[in-house]
């Protein structure tokens, strides 16, 4: 197979992935979240103490029980926010597709799975 079909194929498979359900689905919640001032300032006021703690540990920083606490915290509500959850399921279920994704075009590369070999449903790689 020439080199510009291979990348006929990748975009192709680029196209797929862009129109499934799955990345619809986090596009569509991640719109609902940023348009959600609670939930949104939520996962910003978490990303900025993550990011400032990770800062001064590598600065070399005592990390103090209350910045601990307080990311702690953050956490917690963020686990308590209805729509942030659908956000992390929807993007767990999208990372989930694109490991299968990652886990087939290995097996093929491998030879530990082909549509000859398997029949192309992958029931026996467990897909």
């Amino acid at each position: 197979m020439h080199r510009d079909a291979i990348i006929k194929l990748a975009m192709d498979l680029g196209s797929s992935i862009a129109e499934s359900d799955e990345l619809m689905e986090v596009k569509k919640l991640q719109d609902q979240l940023q348009a959600d001032e609670t939930a949104f300032g939520l996962v910003m006021k978490y990303q900025a103490a993550r990011m400032n703690l990770e800062n001064q540990q590598r600065a070399g920083q005592n990390i103090t029980p209350q910045d601990e606490n307080h990311l702690s915290i953050l956490e917690q509500q963020m686990q308590n926010n209805a729509l942030i959850q659908q956000v992390m399921d929807a993007q767990d279920r999208f990372n989930n597709l694109m490991q299968a994704v990652y886990y087939a075009m290995n097996q093929s590369l491998s030879g530990g799975c082909s549509p000859d070999g398997c029949g192309g449903s992958c029931s026996g790689c467990g897909m």
